[in-house]
C-alpha cells in the first residue's frame, strides 16, 4: 500500500509544503525549456457556444479530420510504419532479445531490414499457406512481450489481416469464447504450454486453419500446429508476396475492453484511428520541444495487447526507435539498468510501488526524511536534489528524457515526487480504447495536479448533461464526449451497443464524468455508471473518493459504496498486510491475517485514519466513510474482482458484498460473511 505525503503526517509535512513552495521556480524552468506556446490560463477554447464544444487553442481553426495527414504523409496505413522506421533509423537496430547472463553483450539486436524481412515472410505465409483474406480474416495472438509478437502483428497490418489481441491472464473458457465470436482463422501463441489444457478443443474447431507457435518447437500430433522459426527458415525471398492495397479506413484490429461493468466488448479500430492518434501525439511532442536524441530506446513491459502499449510501440517504430521487450514485468528495473531507455511509458501502479518502497525506507530514519524533505522543498531541481535522487534516476536507466503516464489517475504527491526526482517532463494523458487512447494530455508547463490537460490534434470534446444528477454542461460539467478521426468503428457483432456509444453526430459517449477547470484543462471526476445517489439527493462519485482514501497507509485496496436509502457512504477495505503487521500491536503475533481483520481495534484505527483523510480533503459529511468492513483477501483477477487491466469490476464486487454493505448501515452486532457467488466472471 502507498504511504502518503499527507500534510497531517508530521514526517512528510515539509515535503507536502515543498510541492507548493517550489512550484513557481520549477514551473518557470519547465516553461523555458519546454515551452509549447500554450497560454496555461486558457488551454482550451469553446468553438461552439450551443453544444459547448472545446478544442485545444492550438487546433481551434484546423480540420481535425485531415490535419494529422500532413504529419509523416507517406505513412497512410499501419503497414507503412516499419518502412518509415527503416529510413528514419538508417536501418539501425530495431528489436532486441535480452540475455542478462551475457554481461558483455546482453542485447542481441535485429535490424529494421531483418525485422521487415520477417514481417513480410510471415505475412506472405498467412496469405499463401493459411489462405487468409485481406480485410476479412482474423489472426488472434496471445503472448508475453517478445519480438515475434511484433512480427506477426505488423505482418497482419501489412497484408490486411485483422489482429485480435488476447491477454495472457485470460483463462481457457474466455479464450475459446473470443475465438468463437471472432472466428479467428489463425491462433498465434508464444508456447504450447499456454494451450496445453485446451489444445484438443482448439484443434476441433474447423474455422481455425493454423495454430502458430513462436517458440521453436515441433508438434507431430497435428498438422495444424506450426512454428514461426521453421516458417522463417524454409521460406525464400521468392515466396514473399507483394503487399495488397489496404484502405486506411479498414479494420486493423479488434481490442477487448476492460469489462468493468460486464462482459468485455470487442472494439473495432481502423488504420486511420491509430495513425490519427500516433501522429497527433507526435505533433504535440514537437511543439513541446521534446527533442528526439540520435539513439532512442523503449523498454516494452506493459501488455502488448493493451491500447496504451500498442501506441507506444507504433510511435517507437515510426521514429526508428530501438525496442527491447521485458516479458516479466517483475524484472522491469533489471531491464531498465541494461536497456537504459530514453522514453519511459509508465502507469501509476508501478510508480506507486516505487514510491511506496522509497518512503517506507525513508520513514525509518529521521535524517533521511529530513534530506528528502529538503530536496523537495527548495527551488527545484537543484544540485542537492539531483544528488539525493540519483539512485531514483538510475533506477530508470539514467538516460530518460521524458515520461508519459496513463491508464489511471496519478496522485499529486507521487507525480510531484517523480517530477523532481527524475528531473524530466512527465506528461499525463487521458483516453480510452474506443477513442484509440486519444483524448487529452497535459502541457509540461502546467505542473498543477488533478487535471489531464487539453484535447489533442485529432480530438474535440464536449460535456453533456447527465440526467438525474447535478452535472450540467452550462456549469462546465457532464459526461465527456469526443469526436474526431480517432473514434472507433463500433463494437463487433453488437450494433445496439455501438449506437448507444456513438451517436448520430459521431460523438463517442465515454461514460466518464469531467469538468473544465478555470484554465481550460479537463478534470476527470468519475464514471457515469458508477455514480449513485444517497437519500438526501446527493450524488456520489465513488472513484474520486477512493483516490483519496487509498492514501491511507493502512489500506491496500478500497471499494466505496452506498445505498439510496442511507445518508453516508461505507467501504469494503482490504488492509495493507505488511503495514498492519508492522504497526498494529496484538497479543498474538501468530494470528492469521483473516483473524486480524476481525479485530475491532484495528477496524477503529483504520476507520479513524480514513476520516482523517476526509477531513483533510474537506469532504462533505455524506462523502465521509461512516463504516468499513475489513476483508482479508485482495481483489484480483483470480477472484474476478479486477479486470485484466487491474480496474475494479464494481458490479461483481457490489454483488458479492451486498449483504455486508447492507449490514454496515445497521447497528453492528456482527458482520455477516459475503455471499458465495459462483460464476463471478459473468458479472
Amino acid at each position: 500500500m502507498l504511504p502518503s505525503f499527507s500534510k497531517s503526517n508530521g514526517a512528510y509535512a515539509a515535503l507536502a509544503a515543498g510541492a507548493v513552495v517550489g512550484a513557481y521556480a520549477y514551473k518557470s524552468r519547465l516553461q523555458r525549456k519546454y515551452d509549447d506556446g500554450i497560454d496555461l490560463k486558457n488551454q482550451t477554447v469553446e468553438i461552439d457556444s450551443v453544444e459547448h464544444i472545446r478544442r485545444c487553442t492550438f487546433y481551434k481553426d484546423i480540420d481535425i479530420f485531415s490535419f494529422y495527414k500532413i504529419i509523416s504523409p507517406t505513412v497512410q496505413t499501419l503497414g507503412d510504419i516499419f518502412y518509415y522506421g527503416y529510413s528514419a533509423s538508417n536501418n539501425g537496430p530495431c528489436v532486441a532479445f535480452l540475455d542478462p547472463a551475457n554481461k558483455t553483450e546482453p542485447l542481441n539486436w535485429i535490424s529494421y531490414s531483418m525485422a521487415l524481412e520477417r514481417i513480410r515472410l510471415i505475412g506472405s505465409h498467412l496469405g499463401t499457406d493459411a489462405k487468409l483474406t485481406p480485410t476479412q480474416s482474423k489472426v488472434a495472438i496471445i503472448s508475453v512481450n517478445r519480438p515475434e509478437y511484433v512480427f506477426v502483428e505488423h505482418a497482419c497490418y501489412m497484408y490486411g489481416f485483422i489482429v485480435v489481441g488476447l491477454y495472457t491472464t485470460y483463462d481457457s473458457s474466455t479464450i475459446l469464447s473470443i475465438l468463437d465470436k471472432t472466428q479467428a482463422e489463425v491462433f498465434v501463441v508464444d508456447n504450447l504450454d499456454r494451450i496445453d489444457s485446451f489444445k484438443n478443443q482448439l484443434l476441433e474447431k474447423n474455422y481455425i486453419k493454423e495454430i502458430l507457435v513462436m517458440d521453436d518447437v515441433s508438434s507431430k500430433s497435428n498438422e495444424k500446429i506450426k512454428n514461426i522459426p521453421t516458417i522463417l527458415k524454409t521460406m525464400q525471398q521468392s515466396d514473399v508476396r507483394p503487399r495488397p492495397k489496404i484502405d486506411p479506413e479498414s479494420i486493423a484490429t479488434f481490442i477487448l475492453t476492460s469489462g468493468t461493468t460486464g462482459e468485455p466488448k470487442i472494439a473495432m479500430l481502423s488504420h486511420t484511428n491509430f495513425l490519427a492518434t500516433v501522429k497527433g501525439s507526435i505533433e504535440r511532442r514537437q511543439r513541446a520541444n521534446i527533442a528526439i536524441p540520435s539513439v532512442t530506446r523503449h523498454c516494452s513491459f506493459l501488455p502488448m495487447v493493451h491500447i496504451y502499449e500498442r501506441l507506444n510501440l507504433l510511435r517507437s517504430f515510426l521514429h526508428g526507435t530501438q525496442v527491447v521487450f521485458c516479458p516479466i514485468p517483475e524484472k522491469l528495473f533489471e531491464y531498465y539498468s541494461i536497456v537504459r531507455p530514453t522514453g519511459i511509458a509508465m502507469v501509476p501502479r508501478v510508480l506507486n510501488k516505487i514510491y511506496d518502497t522509497i518512503m517506507t525506507e525513508v520513514g525509518k530514519s529521521k535524517i533521511k526524511c529530513f534530506l528528502i524533505s529538503c530536496a523537495l522543498y527548495y527551488d527545484q531541481p537543484t544540485l542537492f536534489s539531483r544528488f539525493i535522487f540519483r539512485k531514483v534516476k538510475n533506477l530508470f536507466g539514467g538516460q530518460a528524457i521524458s515520461m508519459g503516464t496513463g491508464s489511471a489517475p496519478i496522485t499529486p504527491e507521487v507525480l510531484h515526487f517523480f517530477r523532481i526526482a527524475l528531473d524530466i517532463p512527465i506528461i499525463e494523458g487521458y483516453g480510452q480504447t474506443e477513442s484509440t487512447a486519444a483524448g487529452t494530455s497535459t502541457h509540461i508547463g502546467d505542473i498543477s495536479c488533478g487535471t489531464v490537460g487539453s484535447p489533442g490534434a485529432a480530438v474535440e470534446i464536449k460535456l453533456i448533461d447527465i440526467p438525474g444528477t447535478n452535472y450540467r454542461s452550462n456549469n462546465n460539467q457532464g459526461e465527456i464526449c469526443m469526436r474526431g478521426p480517432t473514434i472507433f468503428k463500433g463494437y463487433y457483432g453488437d450494433e445496439e451497443k455501438t449506437r448507444q456509444t456513438i451517436d448520430e453526430g459521431g460523438w463517442l459517449h465515454t461514460g466518464d464524468v469531467g469538468e473544465w477547470t478555470s484554465n481550460g484543462a479537463l478534470r476527470i471526476i468519475d464514471r457515469t455508471k458508477h455514480i449513485f445517489k444517497l437519500n438526501q439527493g446527493e450524488y456520489i462519485a465513488p472513484e474520486r473518493l477512493e483516490d483519496v482514501y487509498i492514501r491511507s497507509r493502512w489500506v491496500a485496496q478500497i471499494f466505496v459504496d452506498g445505498i439510496s436509502t442511507e445518508s453516508t457512504v461505507i467501504a469494503i477495505t482490504i488492509p495493507d498486510q505488511k503495514y498492519v503487521r508492522s504497526q498494529f500491536q496484538t497479543t498474538n503475533p501468530n494470528l492469521s491475517f483473516e483473524d486480524l481483520c476481525k479485530d475491532e481495534k484495528l477496524k477503529e484505527i483504520i476507520l479513524a485514519d480514513l476520516k482523517r483523510l476526509a477531513k483533510e480533503y474537506k469532504f462533505k459529511y455524506y462523502e465521509t466513510i461512516s463504516n468499513i468492513y475489513l476483508h482479508p483477501e485482495a481483489f484480483s483477477k483470480e477472484n474476478h474482482f479486477v479486470t485484466s487491466t487491474l480496474k475494479t469490476r464494481r458490479t461483481a464486487v457490489r454483488h458479492h458484498f451486498q449483504h455486508i454493505i447492507q449490514s454496515l448501515y445497521q447497528p453492528i452486532d456482527k458482520i455477516t460473511k459475503p455471499i458465495n457467488v459462483e460464476e463471478q466472471s459473468k458479472l
